[in-house]
Parts: C-alpha cells; structure tokens; sequence
C-alpha cells in the first residue's frame, strides 16, 4: 500500500468533519457566489476540527489565482504549518458534497495537488492568522512526489480557479523545538520523528516529535463562476 493512504485517512477524516452542514456557514449553493457581474468570489467557511479547535476561512478567488486567511483558536502553543489540498476536477471525486480519503486512489482523474501556504508560531493565547496566495500553474511548494508517491498535476490550473475544490488543512508539528523552528513551520516534516503517522488521534497531539492534520476548512467550487 502506497505512503500516500496512510497520510489521508486521518486527513481526509478532519476534511469529512468540516463539512458537515453544522460545522460551517455556507448553506445553500447560493450563498457560494457572488454577484454574476462580478470576477471575483469570495467565500466564507467555518474550520471543522474533533479536538474543539475552533475559527472561519475566507476564499477569495480570481482568474489568476486564490487567497486565502485562516484563523483558528483553542490551539496549543507551538509550531503549525498549513497546507492547499487542491482538487482540479472534483466532479470526478466519489461523492457530490466534497472530495475524500477514497478519492486519493484516482489522483490522475481528479488531479489533486498538495502544496504549502504557510507556517506560525502558536503563542500561549493559542491563535493563528495564516494568510496565503496560490498563483495558477504554480505547483513548486508541491510534495506529491516527495510524500504521496503522486505526480504533480500543475497546483491550479490556469482556467480551473473558481471550478476547483479548494482545501486548506492545518497541521501541527508540536511544541516548538530551539534550533529546527524554521523548519517546523516551513515544511511537512519539520519536526515530526514520523511524518507519515496518522489517526484518527483520541486526543490532540501535544509532543515533541508527534505531527499531526487536526483541523481543516472547505470550499467547494463556485457554480456558475463568475463573469469575466
């Protein structure tokens, strides 16, 4: 069995649970798009977590590229990273509400890309502001092929901005560790004596070397997108 299954079961987990209608405020596809004369979107999302980590996502997208911010609270003090996680044809995915686990096994077909957005320093008032933007066609902070066995599919691709399922997933790497912090928050093994461990965890993982996926927000794609 390929690397790549261990590392999304308890990935995809944390994305099945924030996408539960409870756990975010989308609740009709009409609530996903903006103005038709417009050629932006913006979306807003609810981060689902099992370990009471709470906070909202904005997706902000254009025919150039995505923003995105990411806030979260009832964090641990300590190093985090966050992650794209960008399906470019989700109408290939198994299920209509959203991409899963199962849907890794046809990566060709849905031409899923995982790449960093960002990193932070979790201070003991437990919250993170991660900001990040994804131009199209750039898939150089990609680690399918370092981590999942995959090949890259181009990150965005050019023309797919508002069609994609976009992701974004937080990712613990444990207190912060004097002399490897840089490389906690800027990679995804930074840190971890595993990095391909996976859950479901019974509890938050709070220790040196223990990395873990424990939160993440959703968004589906825009229908219709936006006028150019």
């Amino acid at each position: 069995m390929k690397r790549l299954f261990k590392v999304c079961l308890f990935m995809l987990f944390v994305f099945a649970f924030s996408c539960d209608p409870g756990t975010t405020d989308l609740e009709t596809p009409d609530d996903l798009i903006v103005a038709e004369a417009k050629t932006t979107s913006k979306q807003p999302a609810q981060i689902g977590s099992p370990f009471g980590i709470t906070g909202s996502s904005t997706l902000h997208r254009n025919k150039n590229g995505i923003t995105a911010n990411f806030k979260a609270e009832n964090l641990y003090p300590g190093a985090y990273t966050l992650w794209w996680v960008i399906w470019n044809k989700p109408g290939e995915c198994e299920e209509s509400g959203a991409c899963l686990d199962t849907d890794f096994a046809s990566a060709d077909d849905v031409e899923v890309e995982v790449m960093y957005a960002g990193g932070h320093v979790v201070s003991n008032n437990g919250k993170a502001n991660i900001s990040a933007h994804l131009n199209v066609d750039d898939a150089s902070e990609s680690i399918n092929e370092d981590f999942f066995e995959l090949g890259t599919y181009g990150g965005l691709q050019a023309g797919n901005t508002f069609a994609a399922e976009v992701h974004l997933v937080l990712r613990t790497h444990g207190p912060v560790v004097p002399g490897i912090v840089n490389e906690q928050i800027n990679s995804y093994e930074g840190g971890c004596d595993d990095p391909l461990q996976y859950g479901p965890f019974t509890e938050y993982p709070n220790v040196v070397g223990e990395c873990a996926d424990i939160a993440a927000a959703v968004f589906p794609p825009v229908i219709p997108p936006p006028v150019e």
